[in-house]
C-alpha cells in the first residue's frame, strides 16, 4: 500500500514554502544549499547540517556547505573518511530521502571507524540522507544529523524531505548547467550580464532560466501579455529553426559557441538584437543595379512619391529630360511603372508579405 500522504501544519507550510522560493530564485549551487540549511535544520529538528556536489569526474564529494560541524573534521572527510564511508554508498543508490539505519542497523554503525573517528567527532549520531539526481547523475545531496540527546529521525522527516525534493534537485540541475555554461563561455560576465542588447537563457526544457540586466529592462518596459508573447516566441525559435526570427523590432539570434541543439543538455543563449531601418541611398542603388548616378538618383526621387515636374524642378532639368531618364530606368531594370520599381528595390532590402 502506498504511504498516507504527510499534512503540513501551518509552521511547516510556511518554512517549506520559504525554501522553496529560495531554491527557486538562486542559481548557484552553493548559495543554493546555504540558503535552505538553517530553515531545514528548524523544519527537521536537527542539529547539524553537511551538503556535498558529487565529482563525477573525480569520482568523489567536493563543494561543501555545513552548519554545526567542524571544518577540520570535515577535512578528515574529503581526505580520508569518504572512502571508508560504509553509508554513503548505500544511500546514494536511494533516490529518496533515506533514514541512515535504513542501510545500516545503529548497533553496526557504531562499531565503525567512520562513526566512532569521525561522526562522533562532531556528535553526530542519527541521520537522514536524500540524494538529488538529474537522470542517473548525482547533482547535490542533504546529510541532516541529530546528537546523541535526540530521538532518531522518523517517517515525518522523510516525508518532509521528499516534499522538498523535486524543487531541489531541480535547483541544483539548474546550477550545475549555469556552472557549465559559464566554464564554457569565456568572459561570461562581460559578455551576457552586461551585453547591451537583450538575452535569454533557457536550460534543456526550454524554460528561461536567466536573464541579462537589459533583457530585465525590456521585461520590466512591457505589459505582462507582452511579456508572455516574447517569452512564447524566444521558446519557439529555441525549438526550432523554423520558427520567426522577429518579434516587435528585433531579430532572435542564438550564440553558436555554446550551442548545440542536438545536445538538449547544452543552455540556449538568445540574444534580442534590435533591428535598425534599411537605408537606401544612391550608393546603395548604384552598387546593385546597373543605372548612372543621375538615375540612380531619380530612383530615390521617385520612391519619395515626387511627379515628374517635381523632379525636373529638384534636379534643375526640364520635364522631357526626365521622362527620358525614367523610361531608361525601367527598360535597364525590367519594370512597367513606379509601383514595380519600388516593389523591385524595397524587396531587396526586406519581405514584404501580401496578406491573406
Amino acid at each position: 500500500m502506498t504511504a498516507p500522504a504527510y499534512r503540513l501544519n501551518d509552521q511547516e507550510m510556511q518554512l517549506m514554502l520559504g525554501m522553496i522560493d529560495k531554491l527557486n530564485r538562486s542559481t548557484n549551487s552553493t548559495h543554493i544549499r546555504q540558503s535552505i540549511a538553517d530553515d531545514l535544520l528548524t523544519l527537521t529538528n536537527a542539529d547539524m547540517f553537511a551538503s556535498f556536489v558529487w565529482n563525477d569526474s573525480l569520482q568523489q564529494f567536493d563543494d561543501l556547505v555545513y552548519i554545526n560541524m567542524s571544518q577540520e573534521n570535515l577535512d578528515r572527510y574529503a581526505e580520508y573518511y569518504q572512502y571508508r564511508d560504509p553509508i554513503t554508498p548505500h544511500l546514494q543508490l536511494r533516490k529518496e530521502a533515506t533514514l541512515v539505519n535504513d542501510v545500516m542497523a545503529q548497533d553496526a554503525l557504531e562499531r565503525t571507524e567512520f562513526f566512532n573517528d569521525f561522526l562522533q567527532a562532531d556528535g553526530l549520531k542519527w541521520g537522514i540522507n536524500l540524494y538529488a539526481y538529474d537522470g542517473d547523475l548525482n547533482v547535490g545531496d542533504l546529510r541532516i544529523w541529530r546528537s546523541d540527546e535526540r530521538t532518531p529521525f522518523s517517517s515525518r522527516e522523510v516525508a518532509l524531505l521528499n516534499l522538498l525534493k523535486p524543487h531541489f534537485t531541480n535547483a541544483m540541475i539548474n546550477a550545475k548547467a549555469m556552472k557549465h555554461m559559464q566554464e564554457q563561455v569565456s568572459g561570461w560576465h562581460d559578455l551576457w550580464e552586461h551585453h547591451p542588447n537583450p538575452c535569454f537563457v533557457f536550460n534543456r526544457a526550454l524554460k528561461n532560466i536567466h536573464r541579462n540586466q537589459a533583457a530585465l529592462a525590456l521585461m520590466k518596459s512591457l505589459t505582462l501579455n507582452e511579456q508572455l508573447l516574447l517569452l512564447e516566441a524566444a521558446f519557439q525559435y529555441a525549438k526550432s529553426s523554423n520558427a520567426n526570427e522577429h518579434w516587435q523590432g528585433y531579430r532572435f539570434s542564438l550564440s553558436k559557441s555554446e550551442l548545440a541543439l542536438e545536445d538538449r543538455r547544452d543552455l540556449l543563449m538568445i540574444q534580442l538584437n534590435p533591428q535598425s531601418k534599411a537605408v537606401i541611398d544612391q550608393a546603395w542603388i548604384l552598387q546593385r543595379f546597373h543605372l548612372t548616378p543621375t538615375e540612380a538618383k531619380m530612383c530615390l526621387l521617385m520612391l519619395r512619391g515626387m511627379t515628374d515636374q517635381s523632379m525636373a524642378d529638384h534636379l534643375f532639368r526640364s520635364v522631357w529630360t526626365v521622362r527620358a531618364h525614367t523610361k531608361s530606368i525601367f527598360e535597364k531594370l525590367k519594370v512597367a511603372g513606379r509601383a514595380e520599381l519600388t516593389h523591385l528595390i524595397t524587396t531587396t532590402v526586406a519581405d514584404i508579405q501580401i496578406p491573406t
